[in-house]
């Protein structure tokens, strides 16, 4: 069974984010922030590892959206640390990934 986790951080960037956003790029995000919250983004999305901050997952939401979120098991919550476009917020390696690029 899937773990549940909860959204406890994150909402004012979200919100911020947003405000600049299509309706199709927020609701192509919050589809990806539920499926994390039901456990189902790992079956979903594409997911990578952040080599620089262990225990962060970016989602590639879109070809140029990402989502990186912290997610935290043992309390069973989450925490949205980045949401936008891929560029230096993102993982290098996950951004050449994503991008198809070496």
């Amino acid at each position: 069974m899937a773990m549940r986790l909860q959204l406890i951080e994150g909402v004012e960037l979200l919100d911020t984010w947003a405000e600049a956003a299509s309706q199709v790029e927020r609701n192509a995000v919050y589809e990806a922030l539920f499926s994390v919250s039901d456990g189902s983004a790992f079956l979903v999305y594409d997911v990578f590892g952040d080599s620089r901050d262990p225990g962060n997952f970016i989602l590639l939401v879109k070809a140029d959206l990402v989502l990186k979120i912290m997610i935290r098991p043992a309390e069973s919550v989450f925490e949205i640390r980045y949401v936008g476009g891929l560029d230096e917020s993102v993982d290098d390696s996950a951004q050449q990934e994503a991008t198809g690029s070496d």
